[in-house]
């Protein structure tokens, strides 16, 4: 038996028997790669328990931090993951719910402003003489051993608008000079010459609203026998008092929320009827901010427009206030001009797979809105890609199948309100 050549030309023998059988007796005395000792196995064992452990460990880790993940998501998107569902922007959440939306408040503005027309008013003022205190009679007298005086109290309510005070009586007889004396001041002491005397003006300056007058005679002097008396009669303080209630004049109008929230500008219009020459500065006053002072123009229509802000929802009064002259304020207008009014629109998509389905009628496309109440009246008139449709109900929510008015792609929906109403939620469904 011949072998090849590996190097050069070198021929090598074949082997002998005796290596044969030196090569079989060491070949069996190695191990089989199929047989593994004891301690390695039990070794694996262990490491397989282990590995076991740590993944159950991990498991229930990210299971917790993905429930504590869906606790911390806005509700919106909590409840379309619950639900199985995908949250999406503008609104559109999945095939199923293709638009979800809060309108909120949806004012129903009929007209570009609102005109509020208000009763003529007269202002004017009444002075009448008063009598603020008076006594039939009294008998005042001054002696070395007796001595006498008549006080008298009365009360001025209004300081700014009583005039005119005066002391006066009639004199039965006397003898020795006549002293009065107001809140402790002494405003007369003189000799009197006849029993018919003029009245005595009281000093305004003096006046307050709680006063004592004490009407007294003269001493005698050394000559103590003798004894200085008047003897009066008829006695009264009078004034002249200015009733300045008719001075102004108050009107209430009512402004709705509507107006309310929707007003941008507000005109006053009113026609001053008085004499010139005695017209006095008038006030105008819109919830007790006033708007104008000063003399109007008599006979000619006056236009003043002030803050929108002024106005209030609901009662709102407007006065009127003068401090001089007869007025009569007719032609009363208030007119609130309101903004430009814009409808809610709102806008979902149809993808290609929904629109199908649509098609071959297995799903329908349901528009709903939910109302904040079931009490008021809601009316409204709805626009699907311009296709006219309506509701006028009073229940609290309202639903419309929409598949006729939908399109695949870009769809949207206007709302034209013909009441005021709060709508909650409004939604755009596959069914």
């Amino acid at each position: 038996m011949s072998f090849p050549r590996l190097f050069g030309n070198t021929t090598h023998p074949p082997p002998s028997a005796s290596s044969l059988a030196f090569i079989s007796s060491s070949h069996t005395s190695i191990p089989s790669s199929n047989s593994t000792p004891a301690w390695i196995g039990q070794a694996c064992k262990g490491r397989k328990g282990q590995s076991g452990t740590g993944a159950a460990v991990l498991v229930v880790i990210i299971a917790a931090l993905i429930i504590l993940y869906i606790l911390f998501l806005p509700p919106a998107q909590r409840q379309a993951i619950l639900e199985g569902r995908e949250a999406g922007s503008g609104g559109v959440l999945s095939n199923t719910t293709l638009l979800l939306a809060s309108p909120g408040r949806l004012d129903y503005l009929p007209q570009k402003d609102v005109e509020h027309v208000l009763p003529s008013v007269n202002l004017y003022t009444t002075t009448n003489a008063v009598i603020l205190d008076s006594v039939q009679s009294a008998y005042v007298k001054n002696a070395w051993f007796d001595t006498s005086s008549k006080q008298m109290n009365f009360t001025v309510d209004d300081l700014g608008n009583t005039k005119n005070l005066l002391l006066s009586f009639a004199i039965r007889s006397y003898q020795g000079r006549l002293i009065v004396v107001l809140n402790g001041r002494e405003i007369y002491n003189s000799d009197i010459t006849s029993l018919s005397m003029p009245p005595i003006r009281l000093s305004q300056d003096l006046l307050l609203e709680h006063n004592t007058l004490e009407i007294q005679v003269s001493g005698v002097g050394a000559a103590f026998w003798r004894t200085n008396f008047f003897d009066l009669e008829n006695i009264k303080i009078t004034a002249d008092v200015t009733d300045v209630a008719t001075q102004e004049a108050q009107l209430s109008f009512l402004v709705s929320e509507t107006e309310r929230n929707n007003v941008v500008r507000v005109l006053l219009k009113f026609l001053p009827e008085c004499t010139q020459d005695n017209a006095g500065v008038l006030h105008v006053y819109v919830n007790n901010h006033e708007i104008f002072s000063s003399v109007p123009d008599c006979g000619a229509l006056r236009p003043l427009e002030f803050a929108s802000h002024l106005l209030l929802n609901g009662e709102n009064t407007l006065l009127f206030r003068t401090d001089k002259g007869p007025y009569l304020i007719d032609n009363i207008n208030l007119k609130s001009e309101l903004k430009q009014v814009t409808f809610p629109t709102f806008y979902f998509d149809i993808p290609q797979p929904s629109f199908d389905s649509l098609l071959a009628r297995s799903k329908k496309a349901v528009l709903s809105l939910s109302f904040s109440n079931d009490v008021d009246m809601k009316k409204a008139e709805l626009y699907i890609n311009g296709h006219l449709r309506g509701f006028d109900v009073r229940s609290e929510s309202y639903s419309l199948v929409i598949d006729p008015f939908v399109r695949k792609g870009n769809n949207v929906i206007e709302i034209r309100p013909k009441t005021t109403m709060d709508i909650v939620n409004m939604r755009v469904t596959l069914e």
